[in-house]
């Protein structure tokens, strides 16, 4: 392997780690006190209750094992391209609220700022992570290509 290559298999690494510590660390702000993450998704004024009572006891669970799962080569791409999807969804959610003048917190971190400022930098922050799972997402996606394998591996006798 070069030293090109090295940097780059680096370079994902940290991604993968940065990327994987905020999804966990927030899913597990969000697990551990689900009715004000209930609260904060209702804030949002887009889901009916049973919806939002639902997300907020199972996103946060997802969240970190899309988190953890970027650790793991057999999970890394179903956990990005379900993170590159949450990343999306939050970020439309949190501009919707942005337009709609809605005086609430994100409800990413648990309880945070209120207000125009605070959904201005949450949305730049789900965009960043957006790009961020996206990169990392079309490296990963480029690497099985370039491997020509497949996973699961063709089992003994199979053709690949």
């Amino acid at each position: 392997m070069d030293r090109g290559a090295n940097a780059e298999t680096m370079m994902a690494l940290v991604g993968r780690a940065i990327l994987g510590a905020v999804f966990v660390y927030a899913g597990a702000l969000k697990a551990l006190d689900p009715a004000a993450f209930a609260a904060a998704v209702d804030g949002y004024r887009l889901l009916p209750s049973p919806v939002v009572a639902a997300l907020a006891l199972y996103l946060p669970w997802l969240e970190i094992a899309c988190g953890l799962g970027l650790f793991w080569p057999p999970t890394r791409l179903g956990a990005l391209s379900l993170l590159f999807a949450l990343c999306l969804v939050f970020a439309v959610a949190i501009a919707s609220a942005w337009i709609r003048d809605l005086d609430i917190s994100c409800g990413c971190f648990g309880a945070g700022a209120t207000g125009a400022a605070a959904l201005r930098r949450s949305l730049l922050r789900a965009i960043a992570l957006a790009f961020l799972s996206a990169g990392l997402l079309w490296r990963e996606q480029v690497a099985r290509a370039g491997e020509g394998t497949r996973f699961p591996p063709p089992a003994p006798g199979e053709d690949s």
